[in-house]
């Protein structure tokens, strides 16, 4: 078993939040639009961000997963709280255990 980080973030997403228009300007960003954003490092790290929905209610959530916990990924998981937080007015975020 990997230390990979996933951290899952639930909120109300009444205000689309375009998290790759912002990450966009990263030298380790890859692609994205939206909520899909691909992050990679010179290192190898990898950051992946997805907005999913939940298969029983369709709640949807946005998913962080990582190489490891890695400055890539704190740096990714700060922004994409931040610019979270300027579009609801509470996100719950989860630790979802290790892959």
């Amino acid at each position: 078993m990997k230390n990979v980080p996933n951290i899952r973030i639930e909120s109300y997403f009444a205000l689309d939040v375009d998290l790759a228009a912002h990450f966009r300007e990263w030298p380790e960003f890859v692609s994205g639009s939206g909520y899909q954003v691909e992050l990679k490092s010179e290192a190898g790290d990898s950051v992946s961000i997805s907005q999913q929905r939940e298969n029983e209610t369709g709640n949807a959530f946005v998913l962080l997963t990582a190489s490891g916990e890695t400055r890539l990924f704190q740096r990714a998981l700060g922004l994409a709280v931040s610019l979270l937080l300027a579009g609801s007015d509470q996100l719950v975020i989860h630790r979802s255990g290790l892959i």
